[in-house]
């Protein structure tokens, strides 16, 4: 069952009731069928570039994660998080899904391959890296304890800034800075909270072994978030990887240079 909301700012979203409750999403396009799973400070819109880019080629979908957007909370865990994913997916179609996945959904992304490896024809893991592997009695370290409270505490328009600043090179244009902080102030922060978590308490080095699909690694060289050292276990574990550095880029390369990421989808995703 599903319907069709206008969220802030009239972007269309539609909602699809699963086991856990409302996700929302954003799709577009025809052609080879694609899942984009965006970061901590992102939602569906962070796909806007794509959505609109690689309409001509590829079917899209780009999910709200659990507790972000519309869609409600589900657990606050990597696991948890794949679980809806792979729902949804099979909501979308009925065959394999290539999937982008970009920071925290590129932690996604690769449980979902660890958990229904038949489900994921490609892969494609974007400024990410296989989780801090804290356990739950270390708590949160002190920089997501600071986020969390900033996110509580700071109005959205200033939680949005401080995010942006964190996230892209000095150099940014005042307009791409504004985008990608308006995108961060929508953040809810029971979404935040258990994704954050999530994150902190992942590791999933032991079982990227277990991922068969081929895979594209991408970092940034200017990304203080993901950099390729926290990216080197990807690399050195998961079997059929390919590894491609952006220069001049940082935590956000799908919108700073969305012409370069959407080429660098197309060509994976559509190539031999």
């Amino acid at each position: 069952m599903s319907e069709i909301i206008i969220m802030e700012k009239q972007t269309p979203r539609s909602i699809v009731h699963l086991s856990h409750g409302r996700l929302s999403y954003l799709e577009n396009g025809s052609g080879e069928p694609v899942l984009f799973l965006h970061g901590l400070n992102g939602n569906g819109s962070s796909w806007v570039g794509q959505l609109k880019g690689l309409a001509p080629s590829l079917k899209m979908w780009a999910w709200d994660a659990p507790g972000y957007g519309e869609s409600d909370v589900a657990g606050d865990s990597v696991t948890d998080l794949a679980k809806v994913a792979i729902e949804f997916m099979a909501y979308c179609t009925s065959g394999p899904v290539n999937i982008v996945g970009h920071s925290m959904g590129g932690l996604v992304a690769m449980k979902i391959a660890i958990l229904e490896p038949n489900l994921v024809k490609r892969l494609i893991l974007s400024c990410t890296h296989p989780g801090h592997g804290l356990s739950a009695s270390d708590g949160a370290n002190e920089r997501y304890q600071r986020r969390l409270r900033e996110l509580k505490e700071l109005p959205k328009q200033e939680y949005g800034r401080r995010r942006a600043k964190g996230m892209l090179p000095d150099e940014t244009s005042d307009a791409l800075f504004q985008k990608v902080a308006s995108i961060a102030a929508e953040s809810r922060p029971e979404g935040v909270v258990n994704a954050a978590w999530a994150i902190q308490t992942a590791n999933l080095v032991p079982e990227l072994g277990k991922i068969n699909a081929p895979t594209l690694v991408v970092t940034c060289d200017k990304d203080s978030v993901a950099p390729l050292a926290k990216a080197q276990p990807l690399l050195d574990r998961i079997g059929n990887v390919r590894h491609l550095e952006f220069k001049g880029l940082g935590h956000a390369p799908y919108l700073e240079d969305a012409h370069l990421y959407n080429m660098t989808v197309h060509n994976f995703l559509l190539g031999p």
